[in-house]
């Protein structure tokens, strides 16, 4: 079923560019959804004097929300200090798009999870759904794909042929792998078993590992290669590292809320302008192969299946 003639110009305010969102397409949008809404509530009064009060209430502070400085392409600085990225440009995006505002904090990700557990900072993007995350934290819909593999130095993928996880002992490797950070079940075991957590080095950031293993303080990297070798670029490496074929994790990742700060409304509303934003061409150009299909109705916390 078509969308009614006074939707047509709300589905157009949702199309965007992660390279350089335009903010005076988007407060246009903004200005004409407020239109609409007043004109609307000559309509429903009580609805549409509900919503604007709900809004008002639940974005009445800007959000605080812990970025990455080095993970890039997805969340970095740029040379003058600016914070850029996909993920950035698409937290932007999605709280324009419901009229919230928001404050970017570089912090590393062990401290991240423990400030949002303590209600310090309210959000955390590219985050993945776990039990012990579950206890402090409501999750929004899906938005990309996350995957972690093995990056070695270049030249030595070849000469580790894991096909299974318990490989890094047989082959007494010792990996290198960001505090805090999920790379699913499998690897999450592995580290936390009797023999697995002593070839399993802990690291801050992503910058820190890619140096580890280059002066070959480590063997290799659990991590998403994407990232890896676009800061290793970065750091002048480029060409230095590769990546092993064995497939450690791939799941969707979402925006993770604080249960203390963050009302479940707000997280409803994130996960709408999620939602759409994924339908939009230009998600799909600034992910690729990481982008998730068009979503369907479900359970916006399911990792699997939003």
């Amino acid at each position: 079923m078509p969308p009614a003639p006074y939707l047509k110009p709300v589905m157009s305010c949702f199309r965007f560019r992660f390279a350089g969102i335009h903010r005076s397409s988007l407060k246009k949008c903004g200005n004409w959804l407020f239109a609409l809404l007043v004109s609307l509530s000559f309509v429903t009064p009580v609805a549409s004097s509900a919503a604007a009060a709900t809004q008002n209430t639940l974005c009445s502070e800007p959000l605080r929300v812990r970025v990455s400085g080095d993970y890039f392409p997805f969340s970095h600085q740029a040379p003058g200090g600016k914070l850029i990225g996909a993920d950035v440009e698409l937290v932007r995006t999605v709280f324009d798009l419901i009229n919230c505002p928001i404050e970017l904090e570089i912090m590393p990700f062990k401290r991240a999870i423990v400030e949002l557990s303590q209600g310090n900072i309210d959000m955390v993007p590219f985050a993945s759904i776990t039990e012990h995350r579950s206890k402090f934290a409501h999750y929004s819909a899906s938005y990309r794909n996350e995957l972690a593999r093995l990056i070695f130095r270049n030249g030595e993928a070849d000469t580790h042929p894991i096909s299974e996880i318990d490989d890094i002992i047989d082959h007494q490797l010792i990996v290198g792998h960001e505090r805090s950070s999920y790379r699913g079940r499998l690897f999450d075991s592995f580290m936390r078993s009797d023999a697995g957590q002593h070839h399993v080095f802990h690291t801050t950031t992503t910058t820190e590992g890619i140096r580890m293993l280059e002066t070959g303080r480590i063997d290799a990297l659990v991590e998403m290669p994407s990232a890896v070798m676009g800061v290793a670029n970065r750091m002048g490496l480029e060409g230095e590292f590769e990546v092993h074929p064995f497939p450690v994790w791939e799941e969707p990742v979402h925006f993770m809320f604080s249960q203390q700060t963050v009302p479940a409304q707000l997280v409803d509303a994130v996960s709408a302008a999620i939602r759409q934003v994924r339908r939009t061409e230009d998600y799909k150009v600034a992910f690729g192969h990481l982008a998730l299909p068009v979503p369907t109705t479900g359970d916006p916390s399911a990792p699997l299946m939003d």
